[in-house]
């Protein structure tokens, strides 16, 4: 579980926050072995980046939140862990915009994402990785891409877990892994968008609940009512620039 406040923490030695004013839209956050650099992020980007929150789990604060930009450049003294830089992004984001989160329960829909055949296979497109998954990251992205209402999503190296995420994502709802199904998996999903119609020539792709099962041996068990956290950004203030 998170902790949603750091003040003991060590900080940055060198940190700089300026406002971003291209009115560009495309933005990162990068860590390097001994620095944070964002660029053309919003509060909202960073808070989701040093915290590991996702971006439909974490609501509330200030409406400039989630559209001003700002360039952050900090640096530590040394090389460090990535999850100890991600404690020092922390207490960047309480000192100098003065984030205050806190934790909330939440009653919605919930599925949880289970094998489909009886006899435990996957399938087709549902393959086990090789072995150069081993040191992969617990937040590899799941590369997507989508055309007209058609989204195919690819994964290498992909936990059921992180599968899991990817859905809840696409479906809006809350979705838990109970596939039981260990170690990293390489996948790829083709399906029609939930909230679009199919162009013409891809009228025979299926919903993401039929092809879940088809392709990969899963399915989606709905759940209406399941107790979800939620973090509130119950205070934020605009920075200093320096």
């Amino acid at each position: 579980m998170l902790p949603l406040a750091v003040s003991a923490q060590s900080a940055f030695e060198v940190a700089s926050v300026k406002l971003n004013a291209t009115g560009n839209t495309a933005w990162s956050i990068t860590y390097t072995a001994d620095s944070l650099r964002a660029t053309n992020a919003t509060l909202s980007a960073l808070i989701q980046s040093a915290y590991g929150i996702r971006e439909d789990r974490l609501v509330g604060g200030p409406g400039w939140g989630r559209t001003t930009r700002f360039d952050v450049n900090a640096r530590a003294g040394q090389a460090l862990p990535r999850e100890q830089l991600r404690l020092m992004a922390r207490r960047l984001v309480e000192d100098r915009f003065g984030v205050v989160l806190t934790r909330e329960q939440r009653q919605q829909e919930v599925y949880a994402l289970r094998l489909a055949r009886a006899d435990g296979r996957a399938g087709p497109d549902l393959r086990r990785a090789p072995d150069d998954c081993i040191g992969s990251p617990a937040d590899r992205p799941i590369p997507q891409s989508s055309t007209g209402a058609a989204p195919t999503t690819h994964g290498r190296c992909v936990t059921m877990t992180l599968l899991a995420t990817g859905l809840s994502r696409t479906l809006r709802a809350e979705v838990v892994d109970q596939t039981g199904l260990p170690g990293w998996w390489d996948f790829a999903l083709a399906f029609t968008a939930l909230d679009a119609a199919a162009p013409p020539g891809q009228t025979n792709l299926p919903t993401i609940f039929v092809a879940l099962e088809e392709q990969l041996g899963l399915k989606l068990e709905r759940n209406p009512r399941g107790s979800v956290e939620y973090v509130i950004i119950a205070a934020a203030h605009a920075p200093t620039e320096n």
